[in-house]
């Protein structure tokens, strides 16, 4: 346990009082830097000195010089100094959220729609020594986790049923397309296409427990237009179902950003009668009180 006699000793203003000294080797000059009567300055020093029970300057006719204590004290003293100054400094950036760490979820495509690495590339440039981890997960999955705290802020298509103390940020809307092999001419070929010309079409899909928001919107717009899915394969994630389009497996319903990474030998074609689209939206918690959270919210609406 630290005593009294030595929690006195280690004094901040003592020690930054003696370094100043050290550096200037001069009690006067270091009085005027530090803004201080030259006799209280003694006092401090003197009573430092006493306290460890070791002279720390040898007075000179013009000044003063370290004594063989005072140099082992100088390097000690001085490394403490700077670490209690990085604390302060790392101390007060967290609190600012300047410094700290956020973790953002992201559904599957988010992240090629253009907006979102935008938003991640400004929060980088203006909060440079903070932490981010980026977490992929579905729609569906980011409620769970924003609920359990294990992310901060998600990025999704769909938010979750029950939104009681969710906040949220539109980021952009997006139509839904088709996206087609080019080996597939005769699709490729057609200069208006609607809904009832896929029937017999062999489609690429996912289960609706993959998502079901985005699934019963697409069946319902099928629906409308006289569309019975003929699903031959299913995938799980965006990029799959393209590479599988590729291959010329099926055609698939994508969202219109699949254009920045698709494969070259996949278009994606407008329907005349399929209006469907989905918006991006950032969401947290609204008792999240994360101050990297706070400037990372900022960010959704600079430009």
């Amino acid at each position: 346990m630290i005593t009294n006699r030595y929690q006195t000793i280690l004094e901040l203003k003592q020690l930054r009082y003696f370094t100043k000294i050290a550096q200037l080797e001069h009690f006067g000059q270091a009085a005027q830097d530090l803004h201080v009567a030259q006799p209280a300055l003694s006092r401090q020093i003197k009573q430092l000195e006493e306290e460890l029970g070791v002279e720390l300057f040898e007075r000179l006719p013009r000044g003063v010089r370290l004594t063989s204590a005072g140099r082992v004290l100088l390097e000690n003293a001085s490394r403490l100094l700077d670490d209690v100054d990085r604390m302060v400094a790392t101390t007060r950036a967290t609190a600012e959220g300047k410094s700290g760490f956020i973790k953002v979820g992201f559904a599957d495509g988010a992240t090629y729609s253009g907006h979102v690495p935008e938003i991640l590339g400004r929060f980088r440039k203006h909060n440079p020594k903070a932490e981010m981890e980026l977490v992929p997960a579905s729609s569906i999955a980011q409620a769970t986790l924003l609920e359990t705290e294990s992310i901060d802020l998600g990025f999704v298509y769909w938010l979750p049923q029950n939104t009681s103390g969710i906040e949220r940020s539109v980021i952009n809307e997006e139509r839904i397309v088709l996206a087609v092999s080019k080996s597939n001419k005769a699709l490729v070929a057609r200069k208006k296409l609607q809904l009832k010309d896929l029937n017999g079409v062999p489609f690429v899909w996912f289960k609706r427990n993959d998502g079901p928001m985005y699934y019963d919107l697409v069946l319902a717009e099928c629906n409308k237009g006289g569309l019975n899915m003929n699903v031959v394969q299913e995938a799980f994630t965006e990029s799959t179902m393209l590479s599988l389009v590729a291959a010329d497996i099926g055609v698939t319903f994508i969202t219109e950003s699949a254009r920045r990474r698709k494969p070259d030998n996949v278009v994606l074609l407008d329907i005349e009668d399929f209006n469907a689209t989905i918006t991006l939206q950032a969401m947290w918690r609204c008792s999240n009180r994360n101050p990297v959270l706070m400037r990372f919210i900022q960010e959704l609406s600079r430009e």
